[in-house]
C-alpha cells in the first residue's frame, strides 16, 4: 500500500504543476479572446477540454491518494475531507463547459463562460490547497 501512496503522491504532485501551466496559458488565451472579440476557435475549445481533463485527472490521483493514505493512517483527518469536497466542486465547475458546448452560443459568451470556468475553478482549487498542512501544499514531491 505504501508503494501506491508514493506513486499517487508523485502523480498528484506533478500533475498539479502541469495543470497550473495549462491554466495560465488558458487564462491568457481566454482573456485575449474576450478582449479582442475573437471568433471562437477549435484551439480555444481544445484548451478548455485539456484544462478540464487535467483537472479531472488531478482529482482522480488525489482520490486514489486519499484512499491509499487513509488506509494507512486512518480517515479521520478533517483537512483531507475538506480538501476533497472543495476540489470536487472545483473539478465539477472546471467541467461545466461540456454542458454548453453543443448549444448555439455567441462567441463572446463562449469566451466569457470559459474564462469564468477557469477562474472560479482555480480560486476553489487554491482555497482547497490552503486547507492542507503547510508541508503538503505547493511543492514538488520526489520520493
Amino acid at each position: 500500500m505504501e508503494t501506491i501512496v508514493l506513486i499517487a503522491r508523485l502523480l498528484h504532485s506533478w500533475t498539479r504543476w502541469i495543470l497550473l501551466i495549462v491554466a495560465v496559458i488558458a487564462l491568457i488565451v481566454f482573456i485575449l479572446g474576450l478582449l479582442q472579440k475573437k471568433d471562437w476557435s477549435a484551439r480555444a475549445n481544445s484548451l478548455l477540454n485539456g484544462y478540464s481533463a487535467l483537472f479531472g485527472l488531478q482529482w482522480l490521483f488525489g482520490a486514489i491518494l486519499l484512499i491509499a493514505y487513509g488506509s494507512i493512517v486512518g480517515f479521520g483527518q478533517r483537512h483531507f475531507w475538506e480538501h476533497l469536497v472543495i476540489q470536487t466542486v472545483a473539478m465539477l465547475i472546471a467541467n461545466a463547459h461540456h454542458g454548453w458546448r453543443k448549444r448555439a452560443l455567441p462567441d463572446s459568451t463562449r469566451w466569457r463562460n470559459g474564462l469564468l470556468v477557469i477562474v472560479v475553478s482555480l480560486i476553489l482549487a487554491v482555497v482547497g490547497v490552503v486547507l492542507l498542512p503547510v508541508d503538503m501544499q505547493w511543492r514538488f514531491f520526489v520520493p
